[in-house]
């Protein structure tokens, strides 16, 4: 199926609104991006990261904005593809750093699997799995 432009740039759209959300500390917002049973994996980076449903993503939101005082996702090469009238699939790659509130700063290298679902007019992330491209660097110690 040819992709349209629209659903190009909505699921484009919809790649950098989960990076921004989290980076503004909007857990809200980024939790509202995901469909109402969707799926945050992040395993591979810590053990119990895995969260489903919109409620356990806001409240891992809430966590991370708890814990960090700044943090930047560098979204990169987001390829679409497996589209249908009401699903996609994509990867991406993201540089992200976090500056805890405790001073410790980390950088982590993303590779992101994505399934998409479209409701109705909207596109909402259905599963957002992590994997590791390069262990993650401690920068700065914790004070």
């Amino acid at each position: 199926m040819k992709m349209s432009t629209e659903d190009r740039l909505a699921l484009q759209e919809l790649n950098y609104s989960y990076a921004y959300f989290i980076d503004s500390l909007e857990p809200d917002n980024w939790a509202n991006i995901f469909t109402p049973d969707g799926v945050l994996d992040e395993s591979a980076f810590f053990p119990d990261a895995l969260f489903e449903g919109r409620d356990a993503i806001r409240a891992y939101g809430e966590t991370i904005r708890g814990n960090v005082a700044m943090m930047v996702h560098l979204m990169t090469n987001h390829i679409i593809r497996d589209l249908t009238p009401t699903t996609a699939t994509a990867t991406s790659f993201a540089l992200v750093e976090t500056m805890r509130k405790n001073g410790e700063r980390l950088r982590f290298h993303v590779k992101y699997e994505d399934e998409y679902l479209k409701i109705g007019d909207s596109w909402k992330i259905a599963r957002k799995t992590l994997r590791k491209s390069f262990t993650h660097e401690n920068v700065v110690g914790a004070e």
